[in-house]
Formats: structure tokens, sequence, C-alpha cells
């Protein structure tokens, strides 16, 4: 009877073992070699000619390395941000080497960071004030 009891205990385990390994051996894989996920990226705006996300750099600590005031927002798969030469997928972008989706700007509206969508008359009359 007793031996009975260790059998169920065992398969009980060797199943929660089977499971969690399976769990990590397909995360590993999504996140590590197939990379089936989404980056999103900033890069240059010109807000004169198009709407453009706006966030205030005047303090440094508010702002991020790319020291970007106005931007515009992409997103690209992970996979192909080895394509972007010096975390800058500009290029990439522009030649249609990656895919990237971009975020639009839309006046009056914020995107996930907070930053608001500037028109080029809203800009052009920020930049005459400062």
């Amino acid at each position: 009877m007793l031996l009975e009891d260790d059998k169920k205990h065992n398969k009980f385990l060797y199943i929660l073992l089977g499971g969690c390994f399976l769990a990590i051996f397909s995360s590993f894989y999504f996140f590590y070699f197939k990379k089936d996920y989404d980056f999103i990226i900033e890069m240059k705006c010109d807000s004169t000619k198009e709407n453009c996300f706006y966030r205030d750099c005047s303090d440094p600590t508010n702002c991020p390395p790319n020291d970007l005031s106005y931007y515009s927002q992409y997103t690209i798969k992970a996979r192909d941000f080895k394509y972007c030469g010096n975390e800058d997928c500009t290029v990439a972008c522009a030649t249609g080497l990656i895919k990237c989706v971009k975020t639009e700007c839309i006046k009056d509206q914020a995107n996930n960071n907070g930053d608001v969508c500037k028109t080029p008359d809203e800009a052009s009359g920020s930049d005459a004030k400062s």
C-alpha cells in the first residue's frame, strides 16, 4: 500500500518538473533564439515638416541618452535590431532593410511615455518662445 502512494507522488513530481522544464525551455527559445517580441525605437523628427512627439529636455534627468526632444516612434521586431548601426535604425528603416511601423502622432494625444504630439505650427511656436 505504501509503495503505491510513493509511485503516485513520484509521477506528480515528474509531471511538475517536466512542466517547469517546458516553460523554461519555451521562454528561452522565444526570447533568445526566435526573438519573437517588439522593440519601440525613437528616431529624429523634423518638427517643421511633420507631427512629432515632444519631451521637455531642459532637465537632463528627464531625457534619455539620445537627447531627442522631438522624435518619431517606431516598432520593429527584436530580431531585426541587429541591422541597426550604433542603435540607430534610421538607415535600416529608410532603405527598407527592416520593417518599421510608425506610431502615429495625433494632435492632443500622448504616447505611452506621456510625451505629447506637436504639429509643425505648435513646434515652431514653442521654438520661437525659447
